[in-house]
């Protein structure tokens, strides 16, 4: 299958580039060889590129971006998925796009399943979930999937920064009044592959499972515990719980409570692990990588 893939520099598009890679021809698509914010290029250059299947990570995606420039938010995050959806859907191939816990209404504690409602606090969540709708309306059999919080790519994620920072001997803090769910990289490609072989359509969360929402502070406390418990430290560090009022690159307005549940993945009999299981497993993959 020739998968045409953007975002192929970042954390997940070159994760599943990475994945993919050995099954599949991977056609990167980045903004080098055509302009997201140039509608009728990104039109021509869909309309002209063969493809099977056509997978969207690429995006406009920290808040303060966003915040700084909402017109080029605006163009890669919500219009360039609009005219991929809507050649995909004229080409009749499936279309795969990324997207956000950030769309959800925060205001409310809990899990929250792919029925919840979507009140978004910043230009990132409104152009993200502008985004979703545009896809769905232009593609009705594409796939919508969220993530949040993504762990186990090349690129260094929040775990991997607490693991590098307990093998530095850093001390460990974190924001103790945000809650969401890690997303294993792993994990969220062979959820991917499960739901292309079903002919899946709509909206998908694909993090992990849980009990209850979690915050970076007690993220960082489990990496900390899960690393003493295979023995590369003689106790778990302690971890200092902040807010996100004390940290400077967090003062752009963010939702607080978005953790999201795989509700509609589970209900097809693919589990994704509970998140302390899938934090373990990349704990030991990264032990083997530095012992």
């Amino acid at each position: 299958m020739r998968i045409l893939l953007t975002g192929v520099t970042g954390k997940v598009g070159g994760f599943l580039a990475q994945h993919w890679q050995q099954k599949h021809q991977i056609l990167p698509l980045t903004r080098k060889i055509v302009d997201f914010t140039d509608p009728s290029a990104l039109h021509s250059y869909l309309d002209h590129c063969p493809f099977d299947l056509l997978v969207n990570p690429a995006a406009i995606s920290t808040p303060d971006a966003c915040e700084k420039t909402p017109e080029l938010a605006k163009k890669v995050n919500t219009q360039a998925p609009a005219i991929m959806a809507e050649v995909c859907a004229k080409k009749n191939l499936p279309f795969i796009h990324f997207s956000t816990d950030y769309v959800l209404d925060g205001k409310l504690p809990g899990l929250k399943d792919e029925s919840a409602p979507c009140f978004p606090n910043n230009i990132y969540g409104e152009t993200k979930l502008a985004g979703e709708q545009a896809v769905l309306a232009n593609h009705p059999h594409a796939l919508i999937a969220r993530i949040s919080w993504v762990f186990g790519t090349a690129a260094e994620g929040f775990l991997e920064k607490i693991f590098r920072q307990i093998q530095a001997g850093t001390p460990l803090e974190g924001v103790a009044d945000k809650f969401s769910l890690p997303t294993s990289a792993s994990e969220m490609a062979h959820a991917l592959d499960f739901l292309l072989t079903k002919n899946e359509k709509g909206l998908f969360h694909l993090t992990q499972s849980a009990t209850k929402p979690v915050s970076w502070y007690t993220y960082a406390q489990e990496v900390a515990t899960a690393v003493h418990e295979i023995g590369l430290i003689p106790a778990p560090l302690p971890v200092t719980a902040r807010k996100m009022a004390e940290i400077p690159a967090l003062r752009t307005n963010r939702p607080i409570h978005t953790a999201m549940s795989p509700t509609r993945l589970h209900s097809l009999d693919h589990l994704m692990n509970p998140w302390e299981k899938a934090l373990r497993t990349r704990i030991r993959q990264l032990s083997r990588t530095t012992s």
